[in-house]
């Protein structure tokens, strides 16, 4: 059976480990399904209600879209050349002191 995409948009790892889990619990699934749990139970580091709250903050201190908040939060960057490296795909500019801000914003998952 053939599936169509609907929609697409991008999801931080905790919220897609979250829907393949529940998806899992609920029928069995594919070896991709547990593959890809597996894999995000390693390298997911916050719980998804951390990840709202640290992508809302992202957005309205520093106006970055969905996808550059969501790349952030999965990425976890800890040098301010990281961040760069991020905000470059989407040509966002932003000062030392910001960048220092996101560090210290998205570190909340690493101490977590």
């Amino acid at each position: 059976m053939v599936k169509k995409v609907l929609s697409s948009k991008p999801l931080p790892l905790s919220k897609v480990k979250e829907v393949i889990k529940k998806r899992l619990e609920e029928e069995e699934g594919l070896d991709i399904q547990r593959t890809t749990l597996s894999y995000l139970e390693r390298f997911a580091k916050c719980d998804s209600e951390l990840v709202d709250e640290i992508i809302k903050e992202l957005k309205e201190k520093f106006a970055l879209s969905n996808e550059l908040c969501v790349m952030l939060v999965n990425v976890l960057p800890q040098t301010p050349e990281e961040v760069r490296t991020i905000l470059a795909s989407e040509e966002v500019t932003l000062t030392s002191e910001e960048i220092e801000e996101i560090i210290k914003i998205v570190s909340k998952c690493i101490k977590e």
